[in-house]
């Protein structure tokens, strides 16, 4: 059963709802419409009581600040003198595992002035809950309904004849989701000028120059632990960003003693923070699999340590696989960051490192013969959101170029 989340149309059947919002032109991309309407977003993400207590909606709602609304125009420009124009309906599938990050892509696409149709997942979320109260609250208050009334936001159990009617009316479709998702979706029709973005099952790296941790301060050190927290525990380490595997890159004495102090920094912050007896089992449970399937992984401290650190005596990239999240990190050392790259993959995103020049991650880039890496970011940023994602600039799937005479 279709179940709307939020529509300007009431209850009328999805046929007529899809109509309504194909009826409607596009508006004109970063038009001043969408803009206040995005940035009233914001700041009632801003007001919402919650936000203590899920940081992410804070950035969220930082990210589309009026500023950062500006940076993002500027980066959309037709340098040939193309005319640009909204790509037109946009048909996001969501994910079901970090609520938030859906709300980065549509609110691109509702600046990039498209009709949006999203289908959000199934699962109960307080976040999701409380961003769509505020566009029910902005449609009680008669505010924006040139932007509301082009978008529609519904739930509905996986159905390919839902989907498939969807997606027969828009001109972009995309899809985050696991590779079984991401198959499925990519089996049914499209409308022949539709173009597909597809986010699959996808893995987060953590590289350490181990030197750089002992050379260190007490205070730089405790931010660095503050911040690599926030990269493997929020979202339950369930973002294709959230880094699974930790490499620590240097001589053996070196990585032991940088190894002995990060790992008293990490926990000295992370017992600040509140952790579920069901995460504790998962990783438990994820930690006992790891060492039955993969001789050499062992731990040295207790097993209820949040995060929770296994030791790997050699790179064994089956692991990630086997990991569920809730904060559980495995360790390798290698000798020079160079021997990563044959330790990545396609499915590998994102690299969080710390320590290293930009020309030592060039060289790392370069020795790649693979499709991995999309992103490289220091420690703290793993979850950022950034308009170029998987290596693909969002705004050139949400907006479409027109050539004209002299161009």
């Amino acid at each position: 059963m279709i179940t709307l989340l939020f529509s300007t149309g009431g209850n009328m059947p999805l046929a007529a709802q899809l109509a309504s919002l194909c009826s409607l032109p596009p508006l004109p991309p970063f038009d001043a419409r969408a803009r206040a309407f995005v940035t009233d977003f914001a700041r009632r993400v801003f007001g919402l009581p919650m936000l203590r207590t899920h940081p992410e909606l804070a950035t969220l709602a930082h990210w589309f600040r009026p500023a950062g609304q500006e940076q993002l125009a500027r980066r959309l420009h037709a340098p040939g003198g193309e005319h640009l124009l909204a790509r037109g309906l946009v048909f996001h599938l969501a994910p079901s595992n970090v609520d938030v990050l859906f709300a980065y892509a549509w609110l691109l696409s509702v600046l990039a002035g498209n009709r949006n149709a999203a289908r959000l997942s199934q699962k109960p979320s307080a976040q999701r809950d409380a961003l769509l109260s505020i566009l029910h609250d902005m449609q009680r208050e008669d505010l924006h309904g040139d932007v509301l009334e082009r978008n529609l936001l519904l739930t509905y159990p996986h159905d390919d004849a839902v989907t498939t009617e969807i997606s027969g009316h828009c001109h972009a479709r995309i899809v985050w989701g696991g590779d079984g998702t991401v198959a499925k979706i990519r089996s049914l029709p499209l409308a022949p000028l539709a173009l597909e973005l597809a986010f699959p099952d996808r893995f987060g790296v953590a590289a350490m120059k181990a030197a750089a941790i002992l050379d260190a301060g007490d205070v730089e050190l405790a931010e660095l632990a503050r911040r690599f927290n926030n990269d493997v525990l929020w979202f339950g380490q369930q973002a294709c960003s959230s880094p699974r595997t930790l490499y620590w890159i240097g001589e053996t004495p070196i990585v032991q003693a940088a190894r002995i102090r990060f790992w008293q920094a990490v926990r000295a912050h992370s017992g600040q923070i509140a952790d579920e007896p069901a995460a504790l089992m998962a990783r438990v449970t994820d930690a006992y699999l790891m060492a039955a399937l993969s001789p050499g992984v062992q731990a040295d401290a207790p097993l209820g340590d949040y995060p929770l650190n296994l030791q790997s005596t050699r790179a064994d990239v089956r692991l990630r696989e086997l990991q569920s999240g809730h904060g559980l990190v495995v360790e390798t050392a290698l000798a020079s960051l160079s021997a990563l790259a044959d330790l990545l993959d396609d499915r590998d995103q994102t690299l969080v490192q710390h320590g290293f020049g930009r020309e030592d991650l060039i060289a790392l880039l370069n020795r790649l013969g693979n499709r991995a890496l999309d992103r490289i970011v220091p420690v703290g940023r793993a979850l950022d959101f950034h308009p170029i994602w998987d290596g693909t600039d969002l705004l050139d799937i949400l907006t479409r170029k027109v050539t004209l005479p002299g161009a």
